[in-house]
């Protein structure tokens, strides 16, 4: 009776244990794991306007002889940039395998690419073994899920106000917006003209190795640069085309502006002569007829008659003396 009275005690430990820890001793009958790879991070996919696709695999494998019940639940951030979609239970028969899926979209475009794409959103995947409504043993997933970087240097030249004329220069304004979601560079700028041979774009080395941060929805954190347009004074009165385009040192890819200037021949008050014709010696070609100018007419015919007025005065004295 001595050595029994123990054991019944032992025995009366063991039943007043909650169920879930009665099963834990005896070793998991389940096991919950994930099929996609998240570490260190999950990385969504993204579009370039900003659409969100992913998908998450999870495993659920039941050792045990009866089915399984799961009641599943997702813990994330929900104010973030990714909306998730899971089923709410799965059932696993006996000694079997299964899996399901986990969907992925993104929040609102502006959202999504605010996000910084070294930060991630934590998600933790609770799975409950039920049993009628009580709950016998709970397992847990997390994984970290983040965007990939996006480059997307896009630069916008403003028309000039001013009116460019032959022989003469004006100013005009380049705007860089960093549209990626992480801090870029212009590696280098270049600027083409077309059908204006005699038109060059001036000041294009500024842009080289310049660091442009993130442009935000205000259009802050813009990279500004004042180029100028030099016409020569040969250059023929058209319309010409002109491309800025700046390269981006994150994706490599080189994005352009264009716009049209029209270069006007020299007002008429300010005559110019062609670059071709004019050299510095010609300065004193001119004839000395070329550089005097001609008396008004109305001076012309007052001396004359001034003239012929002392004309007649000289004739009369002659006669008198006679």
């Amino acid at each position: 009776m001595k050595q029994v009275a123990p054991l019944i005690l032992a025995l009366s430990l063991v039943l007043m244990l909650p169920v879930g820890h009665a099963q834990d001793m005896q070793g998991p009958s389940w096991e919950m794991g994930w099929v996609t790879d998240v570490d260190p991070k999950y990385i969504v996919d993204l579009e370039d306007d900003w659409d969100v696709t992913g998908e998450l695999v999870v495993y659920v494998a039941n050792e045990g002889p009866a089915a399984l019940n799961l009641a599943l639940t997702y813990d994330y951030d929900e104010e973030g940039p990714f909306m998730l979609d899971g089923p709410e239970s799965i059932e696993v028969a006996g000694n079997t395998n299964d899996t399901f899926r986990i969907t992925i979209t993104g929040a609102a475009a502006d959202v999504v690419r605010a996000f910084s794409p070294s930060s991630s959103v934590e998600l933790v995947v609770v799975g409950e073994e039920k049993v009628g409504d009580s709950t016998l043993r709970t397992q847990e997933l997390e994984a970290d899920i983040t965007v990939p970087r996006m480059y997307r240097l896009v630069p916008n030249a403003v028309d000039p106000t001013d009116v460019l004329f032959a022989g003469s220069w004006v100013d005009f304004t380049l705007e860089v917006s960093n549209l990626g979601n992480t801090q870029d560079a212009i590696t280098t700028g270049e600027a083409t003209v077309r059908s204006c041979p005699h038109l060059t774009v001036t000041g294009m080395e500024q842009l080289d190795n310049t660091v442009v941060q993130v442009t935000n929805a205000n259009g802050d954190n813009k990279a500004i640069f004042t180029l100028r347009l030099e016409a020569s004074s040969s250059h023929q009165e058209r319309t010409c085309e002109v491309s800025i385009a700046v390269e981006s040192e994150g994706d490599g890819n080189q994005r352009s502006s264009t716009f049209n200037v029209d270069v006007s021949a020299p007002a008429a008050d300010d005559p110019m002569l062609p670059d071709d014709d004019v050299d510095d010696d010609d300065t004193g070609s001119l004839s000395t007829s070329d550089s005097l100018p001609w008396p008004p007419v109305g001076q012309l015919l007052l001396a004359c008659a001034v003239a012929v007025l002392f004309a007649g005065r000289n004739r009369s004295s002659k006669s008198v003396e006679k």
